[in-house]
């Protein structure tokens, strides 16, 4: 029996469904290939008045997205596109398959637009994606589909402009499209899925936590129903993983990055290793173990992270824009690993890996800055470790091409400004040159000028600044700095670090009031310096002691102000990621400087409330002297260029220069290890007794004698001291 042209492309058409659904269940890249050569044959076969035509060549044009989305081939998504125009064309507007057409070129250019950037493409992809939706009836089961892929256009365009309503409008679509669907069903996790990242994408910009916990929910209800095995599972395990990485790093859960981890490990499982997805898989399950280790300091993550970094490189060809990335990556784990091991082979790694992702990133690239402020960080690392000047000159060189290449109101140009000025500062302290001092302390002062940065990473750069201005004896410079520092003080949380995190943060606060103290005292300004050194203690304790911060007292006053003051200090402190697109970035950066100005005037409000009007400020000298019954209080002021002695009495202040107590000697008895075994304790008595001598010759007999002199007491017994 004869079998006609029509038939043959009938059944061609027949078996390139059947290897598509087979391509939906497994993911298998061979059988999209099959898919489509299967398509392409019933079209040869098939008459241009064939009815089915239109149908075949949506089919093959569906088919070709699919394959471009697994092998990134730019020619299979043009002919989609191409293949998607013809059909609406040649298909009346009130013909049943127009709302298809629509939706599949709407998404076809919608991918278009993540190859090319072109705005022009995207405003057409929602276009069309509109026109699917409103030819669709209320009904029909293809609805939800087209109402998510409409969403996820509204998303990306926000991304690119950052209107806000439109990612209002892709959350609605993406609502919309998950109640359509019947609970429980396979085609309701695409719709979750979507929901959860448009949540997280709201989060970042309006920073309520409840987005973030729905978006939670929401992806675990996606992984939830999607079956192992099937070809989407990788990507909304990957979707769940990062809206969790994201809850840990505002709250400091570990239970949120346990289980990111743990779904970053089911996602490589579920990807094969030639899919286009997997080395970023690989990449996001290395990051994700290098926070777990910055954490919990166990060495076996950091290793992990470095095998898997190093497999992203492999999975990845060298001519792919991603490679720059997993190279930059992995040079960060292997400086972490030389700074917790010592092991100069990482650091040669480190600074090698660097250099490559350097070269691999365009000169007009906008990560081309950061990467060069990795290497001249690595290779300062090395300079420490080896004494060779020329590491540090190719660091400051490094340096300064990152802050050269970097705009004056990106998120980042305070922590690069920060490490020239730091390494100017290293090289001024090796080879004394004047105009590397003078030249540290402007780029320092720049950093700390960058208003929409971290408030942390201004304060750093400022503390360091301080000293260099001490250094130069540019005191009422100094003094002027030493108190805006003072002030955006309580702009800053430590409450999602770990330990060590804290204990550098509340060091550096400490330096600071220390150090304006001093300055303040060289000017005889007694009131001045111990207010400003009481209002940084009472700061770190609200950082390190909750129960007993100003904070804690306000929240039991005025819960809703203590609230806000919270939130805002959580918004002024988000961090922010190297993939945040320019749009995003851009309103992030505007936000935080609002939420600055809107954090000043929340202090202020709170400090008008009645038994609040120190908050964060500390006691004044006279509540100081009202809590002194008998003898005086005395406080020890270190720092690098002078120490003091303030003792308070209850009608004055007195303060006393001690030139022996300098702050190197300090560091080095703070730091010795005082432990000892029973054979050795005789050495460590020793050496004990060396240092309550010093003690006592460098600051506790002139404070004795000082004390004794103004306050004799009665049977010639020593006056109390606090």
């Amino acid at each position: 029996m004869d079998i006609d042209t029509e038939d043959i492309a009938g059944l061609f058409s027949e078996l390139a469904i059947g290897a598509y659904k087979e391509y939906m269940q497994t993911g298998s890249r061979d059988k999209i290939t099959e898919a489509v050569d299967l398509a392409e044959q019933g079209i040869i076969q098939a008459n241009n008045s064939d009815p089915l035509l239109t149908q075949w060549l949506n089919n093959l044009g569906v088919f070709l997205a699919n394959r471009y989305e697994e092998t990134g081939e730019i020619q299979d998504l043009e002919r989609a596109i191409n293949i998607a125009r013809g059909a609406i064309e040649s298909t009346s507007s009130d013909h049943s398959d127009q709302a298809v057409q629509l939706d599949n070129l709407g998404n076809n250019l919608g991918r278009l637009y993540e190859q090319t950037g072109e705005i022009n493409d995207l405003n057409e992809a929602i276009e069309r994606a509109q026109q699917a939706v409103e030819l669709t009836p209320g009904d029909h089961p293809n609805r939800a589909g087209r109402l998510n892929n409409l969403g996820n256009k509204f998303e990306r365009r926000y991304e690119r402009t950052g209107d806000l309503r439109d990612l209002e409008e892709a959350i609605a679509k993406a609502r919309q499209s998950v109640q359509l669907i019947p609970d429980g069903q396979l085609d309701q996790a695409v719709f979750l899925c979507s929901l959860g990242t448009k949540l997280k994408s709201r989060y970042g910009r309006i920073g309520e936590v409840r987005d973030l916990d729905e978006a939670i929910e929401t992806a675990r209800q996606a992984v939830a129903l999607t079956p192992d095995g099937y070809s989407k599972l990788a990507v909304r395990l990957n979707n769940l993983g990062a809206i969790l990485e994201e809850r840990y790093e505002r709250t400091g859960e570990m239970r949120d990055l346990n289980e990111a981890i743990e779904v970053a490990r089911r996602a490589i499982k579920s990807t094969p290793n030639d899919h286009i997805n997997q080395a970023a898989i690989l990449s996001n399950l290395a990051n994700k173990l290098e926070s777990r280790f910055q954490r919990m300091e166990e060495i076996k993550d950091l290793e992990e992270a470095i095998e898997r970094a190093q497999q992203a490189i492999e999975l990845t060809t060298h001519g792919h824009p991603n490679r720059a990335i997993w190279l930059n990556n992995l040079g960060n784990k292997l400086q972490n690993r030389y700074e917790w091991t010592g092991g100069n082979e990482d650091l040669k790694k480190a600074i090698e890996t660097a250099q490559r992702a350097v070269e691999l990133t365009p000169d007009d690239h906008p990560n081309r800055a950061g990467r060069l402020n990795s290497l001249g960080a690595f290779l300062e690392r090395q300079y420490e470790q080896t004494g060779e000047k020329e590491y540090l000159n190719k660091a400051i060189e490094k340096a300064q091409k990152a802050v050269e290449l970097t705009p004056d109101d990106h998120l980042e140009r305070a922590g690069r400004l920060y490490s020239l000025g730091a390494f100017l500062s290293r090289r001024y302290e090796q080879e004394g040159e004047m105009n590397d001092l003078v030249e540290a302390s402007r780029f320092l002062l720049d950093a700390w000028s960058c208003l929409n940065a971290v408030p942390f990473h201004r304060i750093r750069a400022a503390a360091k600044c301080l000293k260099l201005l001490a250094t130069q004896n540019r005191v009422d410079e100094g003094i002027n700095l030493g108190r805006e520092i003072i002030n955006l003080l309580p702009s800053v949380h430590t409450r999602a670090l770990d330990c060590n995190d804290q204990q550098f943060v509340v060091s550096t606060f400490a330096g600071v009031a220390s150090d304006l103290c001093a300055l303040l005292l060289s000017l005889n300004r007694l009131s001045e310096a111990l207010e400003y050194l009481e209002q940084g203690r009472a700061i770190i304790i609200s950082q390190l002691l909750d129960d007993r911060s100003d904070l804690s007292s306000l929240r039991g006053d005025h819960s809703q102000l203590a609230d806000r003051y919270q939130k805002l200090v959580d918004e002024v402190n988000a961090p922010t990621r190297q993939a945040t697109p320019d749009a995003a970035e851009t309103l992030l950066r505007k936000r935080r400087q609002q939420a600055v100005a809107e954090l000043d005037t929340c202090l202020k409000k709170i400090r008008c409330a009645p038994g609040h009007e120190r908050f964060m400020l500390g006691q004044t000298v006279a509540e100081i002297q009202e809590c002194i019954t008998e003898g005086s209080i005395v406080v020890i002021n270190i720092t690098d260029f002078r120490s003091d002695a303030i003792i308070i009495f209850s009608n004055s202040l007195r303060t006393i220069v001690l030139p022996e107590l300098t702050a190197s000697k300090a560091r080095m008895w703070v730091s010795k290890d005082w432990s000892t075994k029973k054979s050795e304790q005789r050495g460590k008595n020793d050496q004990f007794l060396d240092y309550l001598s010093w003690l006592w010759h460098a600051c506790v007999k002139h404070i004795v004698i000082e004390v004794s002199t103004l306050q004799k007491q009665p049977n010639d017994s020593l006056p109390r001291v606090w």
